[in-house]
């Protein structure tokens, strides 16, 4: 009859600590609706490419001469690059639309690079060109004039930031669009936006056209490229 008695007072004393912790337990795991604090958001990212016909023309020409001292190359070299410039003003550029980009000056050496033969000068300008149909045009009377370098055209739109002011634009928009498909697959509405990140845009890379060497009778053939500005954003809207 003894251990019956202590099992009993055992079971009672276990009833009575899962009686007073089970109230505990459900107390402290409800939730309080009032005290939650964790936001809900949605995150999308949004792409826009913007094309662009350009109406500036970057071109670059040089000249390098050889001599067999320093100052005879330099001076052989300013002789010449007078001449080019004047060419380029003779056909149309302003002197505000030229702008010197480079100007070297290096010694040559024998074969066996133990001694100076020689030195060589470089000078490059770089003139902006707005009418793109003289782009030809003015690179032949730049080589005629005795430019033998040629440093490549870069195309641009003058006005580069409204073409990525209206990509970032389209970007934000694509953005939304997707951000209110995924709000609304869970019966909810787009609140306020969180953040905005932007990425870089690009634009093509300058169009090459080697050492100088154009026939004398006709243009040299230009074909303007069709400008991109993309734009890339992610942006974080709260859900409500």
């Amino acid at each position: 009859m003894k251990p019956n008695v202590k099992w009993g007072i055992t079971g009672l004393v276990l009833g009575l600590a899962v009686a007073i912790m089970l109230p505990t337990f459900a107390q402290e795991s409800s939730p309080n609706p009032g005290t939650e604090t964790s936001e809900r958001t949605v995150s999308t990212s949004g792409v826009a490419i913007v094309r662009s016909a350009p109406d500036e023309a970057l071109v670059t020409l040089g000249v390098y001469t050889d001599a067999p001292s320093a100052e005879e190359a330099m001076q052989a070299n300013a002789d010449r690059m007078e001449d080019v410039i004047r060419a380029l003003l003779d056909a149309g550029l302003d002197q505000d639309d030229l702008a010197t980009s480079t100007i070297s000056l290096y010694p040559r050496w024998n074969d066996t690079g133990s001694e100076v033969v020689g030195f060589t000068a470089e000078n490059q300008i770089t003139a902006t060109v707005t009418n793109l149909d003289r782009v030809g045009a003015i690179i032949d009377g730049g080589v005629q004039a005795g430019a033998n370098l040629a440093g490549g055209i870069t195309f641009r739109v003058s006005n580069d930031n409204q073409a990525a002011d209206r990509a970032l634009t389209e970007a934000v928009a694509d953005a939304k669009r997707k951000a209110e498909l995924l709000a609304a697959t869970g019966d909810d509405e787009l609140g306020v936006v969180l953040s905005i990140t932007e990425s870089g845009s690009s634009y093509p890379p300058p169009v090459f056209y080697g050492e100088a060497g154009v026939a004398v009778d006709m243009a040299t053939p230009i074909l303007p490229p069709t400008l991109e500005t993309q734009v890339s954003v992610n942006v974080v809207w709260s859900l409500v």
